[in-house]
């Protein structure tokens, strides 16, 4: 095989695996949200418990038996009424089911979607490792792509007004397009219960943390959108990127793994968002071809990212 034409491959193969650190969810695009000083809220509920004793009235005598006015005796230190306890799902977060947490996630998120005038700090880390290459002389050269193309760790500062997300560049958009998930399918967090394989719920402090871990998803280059992912998140369509490609330059196939992806939201006692992290591991696997050549790759990668929020 000529040079020339395993370093297109090699190429191409880049180009689609990097779409992953580029496009990864529809997020790294959008690299738009940020700066917070999660400021939080603290309302405390002081519930004091009284026992009052009232004296006795009734005059002793020794002829006549007259009815006690005075009040019920009271053994010292114990109180005379009690106080129906709690419920515990109202108190206890570990007492949530599945679907109640994801719908406490879901408000939460949605809101933070629809919030007029806010300042958010993002961070984001896209990693993407290269596991496997047809053309193993070439992976040198494929890292290296994938070095560049992926960049450093994005840590911006957004300000939202009148619903509008203006980022440090200058650029601005709908503060529902900038934060996850924003994409073909929905511009809302749209998960549902089947899709969530598991939910917790704890105090942090006063703030609650909520948190549902998505089912595991493949997809193939011929159907590639992850169902409960693209509600979530985002996900990542390599197929689509052909029409950027170099002429005669095609993927051909691109299979793509979510194994669980997580996302977690804090709100503080007045029933703000103050924190929203996603955490997107993939792996995958890509064929392209240029006239009658073709080659592949595997690779694995992750998004991590956090929105911090102040208001």
């Amino acid at each position: 095989m000529k040079k020339e034409v395993k370093s297109i491959i090699a190429i191409v193969l880049a180009v689609w695996i990097l779409v992953m650190g580029i496009e990864i969810g529809s997020i790294r695009e959008k690299r738009k949200i940020a700066n917070v000083n999660g400021t939080t809220q603290t309302t405390t509920a002081a519930t004091e418990s009284t026992t009052t004793t009232q004296p006795s009235t009734a005059p002793s005598t020794s002829a006549t038996t007259q009815p006690s006015t005075s009040a019920p005796a009271v053994t010292p230190g114990v109180s005379d009424t009690t106080a129906p306890s709690s419920a515990p799902a109202a108190n206890d977060p570990s007492a949530m089911s599945k679907e109640e947490i994801l719908a406490k996630v879901s408000e939460a998120v949605n809101k933070i979607k629809n919030e007029q005038n806010m300042t958010a700090h993002k961070t984001e880390n896209v990693t993407v490792n290269l596991t496997a290459l047809s053309v193993e002389s070439l992976r040198s050269l494929v890292n290296g792509i994938i070095s560049n193309l992926v960049g450093e760790p994005v840590d911006e500062t957004i300000t939202v007004a009148g619903g509008i997300a203006t980022y440090p560049n200058g650029s601005t958009k709908p503060v529902k397009e900038a934060i996850p998930p924003s994409n073909e399918v929905t511009k809302d967090f749209t998960l549902t219960a089947d899709g969530v394989a598991s939910a917790t719920a704890t105090k942090q402090g006063e703030n609650m943390v909520y948190s549902v871990v998505l089912v595991a998803e493949t997809t193939t280059g011929a159907n590639p959108i992850p169902t409960h992912n693209a509600k979530a998140i985002g996900f990542l369509n390599i197929m689509s990127f052909n029409d950027d490609l170099p002429s005669g330059a095609q993927i051909i196939d691109a299979n793509m793994s979510y194994p669980g992806s997580t996302v977690e939201v804090t709100v503080n006692p007045a029933g703000q968002v103050i924190k929203l992290v996603n955490k997107m591991p993939m792996t995958g696997f890509g064929a392209a071809k240029i006239a009658f050549v073709s080659g592949n790759a595997d690779f694995e990668g992750n998004l991590d990212e956090t929105w911090e929020f102040t208001y």
